[in-house]
């Protein structure tokens, strides 16, 4: 499985008062954004499907978003992901 270092299990805040994505919800992000799906991402990232989908779910709520898209498209603009990758 992969390791993720920077405190999946804890909610980090922005300064702006924002929940940030920890590196496990960055890394499924940019996945997905890559066209990857859930099978798919599980594999490159060495995850479960379960732990994606739990990853995806949790970043959709930090963000306040109402699907993966929207939540990508969030992220970016905060610069949390990179969609030039």
């Amino acid at each position: 499985m992969a390791h993720f270092t920077d405190g999946d299990d804890l909610i980090v805040m922005r300064p702006d008062g924002r929940a940030r994505l920890n590196a496990r919800e960055r890394a499924v992000l940019s996945a997905s954004a890559a066209g990857l799906v859930v099978a798919e991402v599980a594999t490159a990232l060495d995850l479960t499907p379960e732990a994606v989908r739990d990853a995806l779910a949790s970043a959709i709520t930090k963000l306040g978003a109402r699907s993966k898209l929207e939540a990508i498209i969030i992220a970016a603009r905060r610069g949390e992901i990179d969609l030039r990758q």
